[in-house]
């Protein structure tokens, strides 16, 4: 009975082990948009998406719901995130 119990608890430690190591060093994130869905993004991906953003002028201000374009920032790094505009 006790090498059964060792036995199980060494095989779970050897499965956590090696669950652990197999994680990518990138997370993967989704980035949703309400009635759109989600796009997955590594931070990198945002990062790059969201540097473009600003060098085309987008500010932290402009997903202030006015216009009707809520949000007209996540929409655009959305968009970016599928790669319809170019980082």
């Amino acid at each position: 009975m006790r090498q059964t119990v060792l036995t199980i608890l060494a095989a779970a430690g050897v499965v956590t082990a090696l669950s652990v190591a197999s994680f990518p060093a990138n997370a993967q994130y989704a980035v949703c948009l309400p009635a759109r869905g989600c796009v997955p993004a590594t931070q990198a991906s945002y990062n790059a998406c969201y540097t473009r953003a600003r060098q085309l002028g987008w500010r932290d201000s402009d997903n202030a719901p006015r216009g009707g374009f809520p949000r007209a920032l996540d929409e655009f790094l959305y968009r970016c995130l599928q790669g319809r505009i170019p980082r």
